[in-house]
């Protein structure tokens, strides 16, 4: 009997997370939510900090 429920209950967390994990990527493709990640590769942070302290006239540009 306890078996039993034992193997239920693990084939119910495999099926929750299975389901949970579609509707995350359904709902990512439609574009209701978003993962924050690194959208920009070092090189262009690097590129950007470089042209931020440029200097125009003997104003600074930040």
């Amino acid at each position: 009997m306890l078996r039993y429920v034992v193997r239920r209950f693990i084939l119910f967390l495999i099926g929750s997370s299975i389901f949970a994990a579609f509707i995350g990527y359904v709902l990512f493709k439609a574009g209701l939510i978003s993962f924050q990640g690194i959208p920009q590769s070092r090189r262009e942070l690097n590129i950007k900090d470089r042209n931020r302290n440029r200097r125009v006239g003997k104003i600074r540009v930040i």
